[in-house]
């Protein structure tokens, strides 16, 4: 019996040493001289003319953070296997906002080490936690160089994709004025696909949102349904969540890798979204991934077991 626990401790230590060799690796890596931004990545999209093809979409990265980075390492090994079978094509990686810890110029640049990884095109929206520097100005203008425009709309194959800038939480007028425009330019398209970093409400909420509370909300879906926005994309909320509003399905992803506080239970874990689009025909898949195994003992093992004795005691 002692023999067992021998070997299986051994083995448990294997497995967690085993399970660092990739954020070592990442840190021992540098960062690509060559930026892609998102304009080149979209000129290279409208090549694409099949219409059956598929999408990532992922968000709250946070690269800055190296707990945050070896969770986005994970998935990002995930990502990379979605094409294994060579059935769908993969046009790209959408990010949709948080890409770094707190904007820093080092964090854009562990940012560029992660994108490198991947073996698709990667698109960016930009975050919050993207514009944190004390000059608001100097962060944007950080995000612009090094992953390129906020705000942008494309056509992919039988789809037009719209990507907007709502950081602070907000539209300007200049802002709905753009978006209706762009709507109305996917009314030729199958689909409509929308991407912004912060939702219009927070399906965490214990109450459903309310429309009369906030006007730019309301605003939004409207616009959304009057023009058939098939999925509306968001981050910000460091979980997972569906839900709907009219005609069209809000999809929240916000767990990308920074460290999640919500249970699993509710929508707290890491996870990417595979899209499917054939013809006419919108399919989604949710992939779960779990956390190397030294994080889920630093940390999220020790989160599962408080929620679960404060679960116990309630």
């Amino acid at each position: 019996m002692r023999k067992f626990w021998k070997i299986a401790f051994f083995i448990f230590i294997a497995l967690n040493v085993y399970s660092v060799i990739p954020i070592i690796s990442f840190y021992l890596g540098r960062a690509p001289i060559r930026v892609t931004v998102n304009e080149e990545v979209v000129e290279k999209l409208r090549e694409n003319k099949d219409p059956y093809f598929s999408f990532i979409v992922t968000s709250d990265t946070a690269s800055g953070l190296f707990l945050n980075e070896a969770s986005t390492l994970k998935i990002i090994s995930g990502i990379n296997r979605e094409d294994r079978f060579k059935k769908v094509p993969i046009d790209f990686v959408m990010n949709i906002g948080d890409v770094t810890f707190r904007g820093k110029e080092a964090h854009y640049r562990n940012y560029l080490k992660m994108k490198e990884r991947i073996k698709f095109p990667v698109l960016d929206a930009i975050g919050n936690h993207d514009d944190d520097l004390d000059d608001g100005a100097r962060g944007e203008a950080l995000f612009n160089h090094f992953c390129g425009k906020a705000e942008y709309a494309f056509p992919d194959r039988n789809s037009y994709f719209i990507v907007l800038d709502d950081k602070r939480g907000d539209f300007t007028e200049r802002q709905f004025v753009s978006f209706e425009k762009e709507l109305q330019k996917g009314k030729n398209y199958g689909h409509i696909f929308v991407f912004m970093h912060k939702p219009p409400f927070n399906p965490f909420c214990e109450s459903w949102y309310r429309v009369e509370t906030n006007p730019w909300s309301r605003r939004f879906m409207e616009l959304c349904d009057k023009y058939g926005v098939d999925i509306v994309f968001a981050g910000h909320e460091e979980g997972h969540r569906i839900a709907k509003f009219g005609s069209v399905t809000y999809m929240i992803t916000g767990g990308g890798g920074t460290l999640l506080i919500q249970p699993s239970s509710n929508g707290g874990f890491l996870n990417y979204i595979v899209v499917k689009v054939n013809g006419d025909y919108v399919d989604y898949e949710v992939r779960k991934v779990n956390p190397p195994i030294w994080e889920f003992f630093a940390y999220y093992m020790w989160k599962h077991l408080a929620y679960f004795f404060r679960g116990w005691f309630n």
